[in-house]
């Protein structure tokens, strides 16, 4: 879209497409990140994972859209994840959803689950609502992508290790 399309739109409407263009394209990345790892069954070479590969405390911040014929909202949350190396987690995670804000500070679970090329799924527990995600760590477990696959919502992010 040029520019001068976008100085012709009013800034809320501005910031509605340049939001879902950046959204499109982070997703996108990741989907070629994913097509590229489900080619490939095989683990990588200098490593492989388990549940064992997450462990420790991680923050996050991901952004994304509820979708529905009613209309599309903005959607963000951060938080932090406190992984067992077993196959779950705890956390405390903030929601907002078109600005309001649906779970602030709120505690939350997860089960995980991780194969040995690094991908697996990933379910939270927030509040008694369940959001499901795939994930793509790295071999480190140091950092790991996530993309929720439940309908309805498109939203992606990345946990980061921080202890």
């Amino acid at each position: 879209m040029s520019r001068s399309v976008l100085s012709k739109l009013s800034p809320r409407r501005r910031l509605a497409v340049l939001g879902s263009v950046g959204m499109l394209a982070a997703v996108g990345a990741l989907a070629l990140a994913g097509t590229a790892s489900a080619s490939s069954t095989a683990a990588p070479s200098s490593s492989s994972c388990s549940d064992a590969t997450l462990h420790g405390t991680y923050s996050y911040g991901y952004e994304g859209w509820t979708v529905s014929k009613s209309g599309n909202s903005p959607t963000s949350t951060a938080g932090f994840d406190h992984f067992d190396g077993a196959g779950s987690s705890t956390g405390v995670t903030t929601f907002v959803d078109n600005g309001v804000v649906e779970n602030n500070n709120t505690a939350d679970t997860s089960t995980y689950t991780l194969n040995a090329n690094c991908s697996g799924t990933i379910v939270f527990n927030i509040g008694g609502s369940l959001a499901h995600f795939n994930i793509y760590v790295s071999p480190s477990g140091k950092s790991f992508s996530v993309i929720e696959t439940d309908p309805g919502t498109v939203q992606s992010g990345i946990e980061t290790r921080v202890n």
